[in-house]
């Protein structure tokens, strides 16, 4: 077979294998999903996975599409660490307390250097998109050659200008894919039309044809063995690859074109379906991930925030927690759906966990009010803490502690202390007053004994005796000059007593007035004893009666006059005189009484 024969062959075979589907799917696209499928980052820290994204960035000068795939691994095992940390941090942060130091974020190292890899890509993309466009000028320049030596008639002249041309061609990388399809089918309809022209010999078109089918043999058997390959992404890149070597090599004898070609086709779709059938797994596996995920968004979206016990809003706490960790869980959504449902549940969290900051804002403000109040408390008690008035500074005490239980909690920080500091002060008071009491308790239990036994000795006197009176005197006094008594024993101590000295009275028959004021004397002190309202009381009661019975003097002393007018004059002037004289004797002993009250207070004082 001479060289026009093979060359004709060649372009006969290059029309036929135009018309092959192969998956839109871009080598490109594959090498960025298959790059890294062997390599395990998820053992690396935050650290070393930014590192290591920036040496592969640093190091590669060209084709960073080739590295995305990798990159995208190491972003995806950097966010879940780093995604991790913050959570764990939230949560350290929950579980300190509202009135804990707020822990401060980490920051986020690798998004820079990401941020590196995609101006890098998108720079590379839009110089390829720049070569692609030289190339297919380059190549639709080669075309109108071709065009030229297809319509010269003198093709066998020709045959190495042709060969030049498609060396080049070769040569030239690669163009737009909107521009491909039509590119090729234009060079091989001239390469065909320029061939059919050629006259030359067989032989080398044979040999041509021989050496053709030999390497597409070679590149069906590499197909086939990816039909059982365990990454089937990795066996599509490749396919993509054997597909571009298929194109490059030439063309076959007519009498093998289809069945070399049909092999080639049956070995891709197996590969191309079992890529499909992978990344359908993977979407299906996504699409169950997002439900998965919308669910839990539907939840925390549900949750109330507008609760107002401490208690409700802990436990919905842990309830977001226990989502969060569930989210977790769940790997990745669509692609063009992750980002978004991401977003949706994040903002649900930080719905709730804003209010909540809001609920336990106000608590604490309504806390640091109370606070103020108890420390007001404090300072009103500790005043009163070393206070002798043992009635006022108790009821203002009692009142105090009233009131402090009308207030709210505060701070726990702060809760123990305010307390303490308070019930201190009330302590301090009452255990002084106590003691008082207990110190008083005992003196008027001795004072009770002693006035019994003046009582009894009273009692035991011998009125025959010479200087009896005055020792009557001598106990009464000395009766009177003891202190107080317990006061449920007050009345009756001083009843047995005045039951007492009356009988003596009685017995040495002394003038009643005297009688009256030695009694009114012996009396006196306990009116004193009862405080100045008793007393005052006690002077009212006298001054009303001098004001009575000097009203009465007057008007007796008036009627005398009325009476001498009278028939019986004498006898009523006479019995006037008597009253008039009883008035001035009862005002007299009243009068005795007033001073002998003051004669008290003054010995009181």
């Amino acid at each position: 077979m001479n060289r026009l024969e093979e060359n004709d062959s060649q372009v006969v075979e290059s029309t036929s294998t135009g018309s092959v589907a192969v998956e839109t799917v871009s080598v490109e696209s594959a090498s960025e999903q298959a790059s890294a499928a062997n390599i395990d980052y998820s053992g690396k820290s935050e650290s070393e996975l930014v590192n290591l994204a920036s040496v592969i960035i640093s190091s590669t000068e060209s084709n960073y599409s080739a590295i995305k795939f990798d990159i995208e691994q190491i972003k995806d095992n950097y966010y879940k660490k780093f995604n991790r940390r913050v959570d764990e941090i939230r949560k350290a942060q929950q579980d300190a307390g509202e009135d804990a130091e707020p822990i401060e974020l980490p920051v986020d190292e690798f998004k820079p250097v990401y941020s590196v890899f995609q101006t890098k890509r998108n720079e590379e993309k839009k110089k390829k998109e720049e070569e692609e466009k030289a190339n297919l000028d380059a190549k639709r320049e080669l075309i109108e050659k071709l065009k030229e030596l297809a319509a010269a008639g003198e093709a066998h002249h020709s045959i190495n200008e042709c060969r030049d041309i498609q060396a080049k061609w070769k040569s030239i990388g690669r163009v737009p894919q909107s521009d491909s399809e039509q590119v090729n089918s234009d060079y091989k309809l001239w390469i065909e039309h320029f061939y059919d022209n050629l006259k030359t010999e067989n032989e080398l078109r044979d040999f041509d044809f021989k050496k053709n089918l030999k390497d597409k043999e070679i590149l069906c058997d590499k197909a086939e063995s990816l039909a059982n390959a365990s990454n089937v992404v990795e066996a599509f890149k490749t396919l993509q690859t054997l597909h571009e070597m298929w194109k490059e090599t030439g063309p076959v004898a007519p009498e093998h074109r289809e069945e070399i070609w049909e092999r080639f086709k049956a070995a891709s779709n197996v590969v191309n379906k079992n890529h499909r059938d992978f990344f359908e797994k993977v979407h299906a596996k996504e699409e169950e991930n997002l439900a998965a995920k919308t669910k839990l968004c539907e939840e925390v979206e549900a949750v109330d925030i507008n609760m107002t016990s401490t208690k409700a809003w802990q436990d919905k706490s842990e309830f977001i927690l226990s989502v969060q960790e569930q989210w977790k869980k769940i790997g990745y959504a669509p692609k063009k759906d992750n980002d978004k449902i991401y977003e949706r549940f994040r903002a649900a969290c930080d719905r709730f966990f804003n209010a909540k900051n809001e609920f336990f804002r106000s608590i604490r403000e309504s806390q640091s009010d109370n606070l103020a109040k108890k420390i007001a408390l404090c300072a009103k008690a500790e005043a009163l803490q070393d206070s002798d008035d043992w009635k006022g500074a108790s009821e203002t005490l009692t009142k105090l502690q009233q009131e402090w239980k009308t207030i709210g909690q505060v701070q726990r920080k702060n809760s123990d202390a305010v307390w303490k500091r308070f019930i201190g002060a009330c302590d301090k008071f009452f255990e002084r007053r106590n003691k008082y009491f207990k110190d008083q308790r005992q003196e008027e239990s001795q004072n009770l004994a002693k006035k019994k036994e003046l009582t009894e000795q009273i009692k035991n006197l011998d009125l025959e005796a010479e200087n009896s009176y005055d020792e009557f005197k001598n106990l009464i006094a000395q009766w009177n000059e003891v202190g107080h008594v317990p006061f449920e024993q007050k009345d009756a101590v001083y009843k047995e007593y005045k039951k007492t000295i009356d009988a003596v009275f009685e017995k040495f028959a002394k003038d009643k007035s005297k009688n009256k004021l030695d009694l009114y004397r012996t009396g006196v002190q306990n009116i004193v004893a009862g405080g100045a309202s008793r007393v005052n009381n006690e002077r009212k009661r006298l001054m009303k009666q001098i004001e009575v019975l000097s009203g009465e003097i007057h008007t007796a002393e008036n009627n005398i006059g009325f009476f001498s007018r009278s028939k019986n004059a004498s006898s009523l002037v006479a019995e006037m005189q008597t009253k008039i004289e009883k008035l001035k004797q009862e005002k007299k002993v009243v009068l005795e009484k007033l001073a002998i009250l003051d004669e008290n207070l003054d010995n009181e004082d």
